[in-house]
């Protein structure tokens, strides 16, 4: 009889550095904007009353992908979901990077929100993969 599990690489310093900083980018998406919300605002074309959306929707794209997303991890590889994540994570930064309109930037900020969730599914792989 063959053993058909694969072995998990064990968690090294440097692949606990590479799960830690992967979690703080991810997460770091999150509040980026907050600060420059100032600068981002009149460039788009929004004006103060709705100049709030681009950080509520990077919030409520969070919220979807901790309902949506996290539940997946029992389901899915965790890897092949990370991977996606930080995918689609990329490309949500790429869209906010390239938009010239405020729908296209709120769209991109969504899908930036949405994406990562990646960093708590990085989570519990970590604590799975660490030694005893």
């Amino acid at each position: 009889m063959t053993d058909t599990h694969r072995t998990l690489p064990a968690m090294t310093p440097a692949l606990t550095t590479v799960f830690a900083v992967a979690c703080g980018m991810m997460v770091a998406n999150l509040y980026y904007a907050q600060a420059l919300i100032g600068e981002i605002a009149p460039a788009l074309g929004l004006h103060g009353s709705t100049a709030g959306l681009i950080v509520t929707l990077t919030q409520l794209g969070y919220g979807a992908g901790l309902l949506l997303i996290v539940s997946l991890a029992d389901l899915v590889e965790n890897r092949r979901l990370i991977l996606t994540m930080v995918a689609g994570t990329t490309i949500g930064l790429i869209g906010v990077v390239f938009s010239t309109g405020a729908l296209s930037f709120l769209v991109f900020s969504f899908v930036t929100g949405f994406c990562s969730v990646g960093a708590q599914i990085m989570v519990p792989l970590a604590a799975h993969l660490a030694p005893d």
